[in-house]
């Protein structure tokens, strides 16, 4: 059995804004009022995870900027899942684990700066969370992650 990587993107890998501009590399201009940035270390992060298993994004955002996201970035998922694709409790969006992932693949391991945004609480589901990306060049925040993910 393989392993599964689920990589959520705003905050994540990405950051999208609205100010004129952020320190970090711009990815593209989605409109003419939102930029979105690339995380450093996001396509070090992302080439990891394609030669160690499976990718599969899931984001609350919508679909056509996710897939404009994974397209920039180089992302090749098996599955990108987004807004639509989440449960509405109390009026947020949750993300949740499929059964068949989790009967597919040995682990499943979930990168989301906001792992409270999952309702799954599987065994074989491993969380790595990276603080928060809002915009900054001298980010680091996906450093502790890669160099976890090189062991494995």
């Amino acid at each position: 059995m393989a392993r599964l990587f689920i990589l959520d993107l705003d905050h994540t890998l990405i950051y999208g804004s609205y100010a004129e501009k952020e320190s970090a590399e711009l990815l593209f201009q989605h409109n003419p009022f939102l930029k979105v940035y690339k995380r450093p270390l996001a396509e070090e992060l992302i080439r990891i995870c394609q030669t160690k298993g499976d990718i599969i994004v899931y984001t609350t955002a919508l679909r056509k900027y996710a897939k404009t996201v994974c397209d920039k970035l180089a992302i090749h998922p098996k599955a990108l899942l987004s807004r639509k694709n989440c449960k509405i409790i109390h009026g947020k969006h949750k993300k949740t684990v499929k059964s068949d992932w989790v009967t597919s693949y040995k682990d499943i391991i979930i990168i989301d700066d906001s792992p409270n945004i999952w309702l799954s609480n599987d065994d074989n589901l491993t969380f790595l969370v990276p603080e928060e990306f809002r915009g900054q060049a001298a980010d680091i925040g996906l450093q502790k992650i890669i160099n976890l993910l090189k062991r494995y």
